[in-house]
């Protein structure tokens, strides 16, 4: 118990104090050292060491008092955390004390709040700190360690490539790199995208993977670039930009396709203009459309066609990064190009890039022409999408084909 701080105190409070039993023999000397018990000597109330003791010196003498002491708990943003305890220990002023460079270096003290947390700055080198009450000999808390400032950025990631990705061909990209190194740890990557080469970089992944499956609009051109960083916040210079086109619905035929025109001469597809005439076929069982998912749904075991002229509506320069390739070159065009083909002794359209050796193909001079190979080409090439009306056919180094689905209005 606590003897109380106001009022007589009696001999049999002292002893239950104490824990003694009632009438027994109390030593003021031994009171004076704490010598009743060691907890005793934490209580900031205990006699004052000089005899004779007036009884007023045992007022408030705690039993259960606690060490005073100050313990740093943590370091984080430019703070010191810490926690100062012990009965009655209530300082106004604690000083911390610190080291940089080598735990044997010299002292740096700075005097301030007793308050947790304290600013000490985030250090630039390895640093160690202790707290310490001027007021009290001996009293220091534990030295706490703290890491200097990581000033060094992660290597360049290198190796940045881009290809088709995992889901649709026309809108899917996969984009990889190799890892960077760090002189502590990389602790991730920030890949950014821009359109063609003159768009505005934004970010589209942060995190620790070196790869990412990233999601387009179909037939257009996108950069990438990927940069490092560690956990002090360093980052990397950009890697070299790396690029991909998308596969779209916008498909036609590369630079250097002779398309007929309505005399029958041929013009490289390249050089055509708007209003010029080209030669097409009207097919009298089709419904003659260039929406796709009508288109594909027409077959016929017979084609039989009339010749007539069509104006090109819209004509304009893409660039593609996948060509399929009929025949070692007799068409080149990308895989969503509309074609006329027979399998099986059924005409229909399909994509050309679903071609397979032993279909047949549609000349202008009405003959069969067999189909007897099919290569993929992974290259940039300029290719020219074009449009027609009425007809949509047309002939194209002399293989009947038909041509995109106008861009729908804005």
């Amino acid at each position: 118990m606590e003897l109380p701080l106001n009022g007589p105190i009696t001999m049999n409070q002292i002893n239950s104090a104490f824990d003694k039993p009632s009438g027994s023999t109390i030593s003021l000397n031994s009171a004076s050292t704490g010598g009743l018990g060691t907890i005793n000597s934490n209580s900031p109330y205990r006699p004052n060491g000089s005899v004779p003791h007036a009884m007023s010196e045992f007022r408030g003498y705690n039993t259960a008092a606690t060490a005073r002491s100050i313990v740093i708990t943590g370091f984080s943003g430019g703070y010191l955390y810490f926690t100062v305890s012990g009965t009655g220990y209530n300082p106004s002023e604690l000083t911390i004390s610190t080291r940089t460079g080598s735990q044997s270096g010299p002292w740096t003290d700075s005097k301030g709040s007793s308050t947790s947390p304290r600013f000490v700055g985030i250090p630039s080198t390895d640093s160690w700190y202790q707290i310490f009450d001027l007021s009290i000999r001996d009293l220091f808390s534990n030295t706490f360690f703290v890491s200097g400032l990581d000033t060094t950025a992660p290597s360049v990631p290198t190796g940045l490539t881009c290809g088709s990705g995992a889901g649709n061909p026309q809108t899917s990209i996969a984009i990889e790199w190799n890892t960077s190194t760090d002189n502590v740890a990389v602790a991730g990557y920030q890949l950014q995208r821009r359109v063609n080469s003159t768009g505005t970089w934004s970010t589209r992944y942060t995190g620790t993977n070196y790869y990412y499956q990233d999601t387009g609009t179909r037939n257009t051109y996108y950069n990438y670039q990927v940069r490092a960083f560690d956990a002090a916040g360093n980052y990397s210079n950009f890697s070299a930009i790396a690029g991909w086109q998308t596969e779209g619905g916008i498909s036609c035929f590369v630079e250097g396709t002779l398309i007929t025109l309505s005399d029958g001469t041929q013009k490289a597809i390249e050089a055509l203009t708007v209003n010029e005439l080209l030669l097409s076929a009207q097919i009298d069982t089709l419904k003659d459309t260039n929406d796709t998912d009508k288109l594909y749904k027409w077959s016929s075991d017979d084609l039989t066609e009339n010749r007539i002229t069509s104006p090109i509506t819209h004509i304009e320069p893409k660039i593609a990064q996948k060509i399929v390739v009929i025949n070692d070159g007799l068409l080149e065009a990308t895989p969503y190009h509309s074609q006329l083909i027979q399998r099986d002794s059924i005409w229909k359209f399909i994509p050309i890039g679903n071609v397979i050796v032993g279909d047949n193909l549609y000349g202008i001079n009405k003959e069969i022409i067999p189909v007897t190979s099919v290569h993929i080409h992974l290259e940039k090439r300029i290719i020219y999408p074009l449009s027609m009306s009425p007809s949509h056919t047309y002939f194209a180094n002399g293989v009947l084909t038909h041509n995109i689905k106008p861009a729908d209005p804005k």
